[in-house]
């Protein structure tokens, strides 16, 4: 007998003026996503093209929150501190070309895959449990209730990333995925333990 999965979507909100540069925007600095991403999210709606869901999580953050009421206009919607961005600190506003390869520890950072703390950011440890309380509570919807799936989850590229690279294998082509702005992907879930069983 094979094992019951849930279907859900991680989805990245649109991008700001600030992503166009490739600054770090964290989970103290809040931004609009630019009218651009609104009009591309807009029209994707229109078209029928954002996914049928039950559930939708949201980041408290405002490119977030605008993404969401884009994609699903008019759904309650969950509002989840656990998703925001991981929070960067001193390099808050500075471009990933300003940091690399001069600063030394943001060198050390990158290759470490985030597992070091941003001076006056978030620590890794502390990220990581807010990771991890998201997927406990993925597997705890599933398994109280099933019937709210698809679950939609709107949120930020960094714990996208975190995420993909926990509950994928390596040799997936979505492990540590990088997310387009206002792009996503599809996952097939399973539980006891929560992973990914379609990409």
């Amino acid at each position: 007998m094979s094992q019951e999965t849930h279907t859900i979507y991680f989805i990245r909100h649109g991008l700001t003026y600030q992503n166009l540069r490739r600054e770090y925007q964290g989970s103290v600095l809040d931004y609009d996503i630019l009218p651009e991403s609104r009009l591309l999210i807009e029209q994707r709606q229109k078209r029928g093209a954002a996914p049928f869901i039950r559930t939708l999580w949201v980041s408290p953050l405002i490119r977030a929150r605008q993404t969401a009421e884009l994609y699903f206009p008019g759904m309650d919607k969950e509002i989840v501190p656990d998703l925001m961005e991981r929070e960067y600190g001193d390099w808050n506003g500075r471009p990933h070309d300003d940091l690399w390869p001069s600063v030394p520890f943001y060198v050390e950072m990158m290759r470490s895959l985030g597992r070091r703390t941003p001076p006056g950011g978030e620590p890794f440890d502390l990220f990581f449990a807010r990771m991890k309380r998201v997927m406990d509570a993925i597997e705890e919807l599933a398994g109280k209730s099933p019937g709210r799936f698809p679950l939609a989850l709107v949120f930020h590229g960094g714990p996208i990333l975190y995420l993909t690279d926990h509950l994928l294998e390596e040799d997936n082509p979505l492990h540590r995925y990088y997310t387009k702005g206002a792009g996503g992907l599809r996952l097939e879930i399973s539980t006891e333990p929560l992973r990914v069983t379609e990409a």
